[in-house]
């Protein structure tokens, strides 16, 4: 080899040790950046011991003040159940602990899988949003009747009732009305040929192998629906109370079932259920953006519920959730996306949920829904601000 040929070489293979030192440093810097601008989800910050154990302390604090017995609680983060923890007791009388498969009326929490439900036969072409209500055979009495002007959107969005500034008009106003979003079951059965309890368990309770929900157990024929012996089932429940006089009362109550209220669930179905909307599971991607949309009333106004969710943003970011409440039982169902983060709470008393729908004490009579709108803020919740406060990074 001649001097010229080895200069050669050696200079050919020092440009090559650049370009591999080179882009071993450009990769260095471009993964850096990239890490970077991942949001950290699991930080220290939030999920150290110590600030668990605070956040656990202020959930039984506040389960004290408002008298409530037992309460399941849990968050789901990157498609984990990671905390979860009873407090209380769920039966009172026999100490009995709960934990994240205690069963417990989600009341009002129901509607989050009822809009599925209607949203599915949507997307199938068996119904219509605009559909007028008469189509159905429903009639709301008073001065709605069977008002065409009313339509199956109306009553998914609770906009149905308009108010006296506007001759009632439907789709100017929310007015929340439990009632009202329950004939979506008339809807439900007519389009499709089967009962919202038949579809809900075909469509989202099997498929996701949710063991511990189920039509309410007062209803023996949708409860049917899910298999189980009425007894067998009946001591997973926590059981209902209230608070008053002093002292807690177990509640003798009935509970119903259909799209509004009635289905029963724990904080680790909740958990596989809240995962499944992260998934985009049930409905297409549009669909699922239009349930977490607020509606827009005809004169532009954005109010504060979707299809079947309320909808809040807070410093940007965009909250969903739905709160339920009945007679010896609430519940608190939260959902960052942004944050991936989700909260579940279940109670055995109606004081969880409270502050959103009245401030009397007791509650009796029950407020008449036409005089009473539940559309509060979602931070008159202690229990969502101490979520937010301690978990969100907002």
């Amino acid at each position: 080899m001649n001097a010229v040929t080895a200069h050669r070489r050696r200079t050919y293979q020092v440009g090559r040790l650049i370009l591999l030192w080179t882009s071993i440093l450009l990769s260095s810097c471009i993964t850096s950046q990239s890490h970077q601008a991942t949001p950290v989800r699991r930080s220290d910050k939030v999920w150290n011991a110590e600030n668990i154990a605070h956040f656990e302390k202020h959930l039984e604090a506040l389960r004290k003040r408002y008298n409530i017995p037992s309460i399941s609680a849990g968050i789901v983060n990157e498609r984990n159940l990671i905390w979860k923890k009873g407090f209380g007791y769920a039966d009172v009388e026999n100490k009995v602990v709960p934990d994240e498969h205690t069963a417990y009326h989600l009341a009002s929490v129901t509607k989050t899988f009822g809009a599925i439900i209607l949203m599915q036969l949507a997307e199938q072409g068996k119904i219509s949003l605009e559909d007028p209500i008469a189509k159905y055979g429903i009639d709301l009495g008073g001065r709605w009747d069977s008002d065409k002007r009313i339509k199956v959107k109306h009553l998914l969005t609770h906009t149905a009732a308009g108010n006296d500034f506007n001759g009632y008009k439907p789709g100017y106003s929310f007015k929340y009305n439990g009632d009202w979003y329950n004939r979506l079951g008339q809807v439900i059965e007519k389009a499709s040929g089967e009962t919202f309890g038949q579809l809900l368990t075909a469509n989202i309770i099997s498929p996701l192998h949710l063991a511990n929900t189920v039509p309410s157990i007062d209803d023996s024929i949708n409860f049917k629906l899910s298999g189980y012996d009425p007894e067998t089932f009946r001591s997973r429940i926590a059981k209902p109370y209230t608070w008053g006089g002093g002292r807690l009362h177990p509640v003798q109550s009935h509970y119903g079932f259909g799209p509004a209220a009635g289905l029963m669930s724990s904080v680790s179905d909740l958990a596989i259920y809240s995962n499944a909307i992260d998934d985009g599971m049930f409905l297409k991607r549009q669909t699922w953006e239009q349930v977490f949309t607020p509606y827009v009333t005809p004169t532009g106004r954005k109010l504060r519920y979707g299809y079947g969710w309320f909808v809040k943003y807070y410093l940007g970011v965009k909250i969903v959730w739905h709160t339920g409440w009945w007679f010896g039982y609430s519940s608190l169902f939260i959902k960052i996306p942004e944050k991936d983060l989700t909260f579940i709470i279940l109670a055995n008393s109606q004081d969880l949920s409270r502050p959103f729908y009245l401030t009397l004490y007791p509650p009796i009579p029950l407020p008449n829904p036409f005089k009473t709108s539940l559309g509060k803020d979602l931070f008159v919740s202690d229990f969502a601000r101490a979520f937010i406060e301690h978990f969100s990074g907002m």
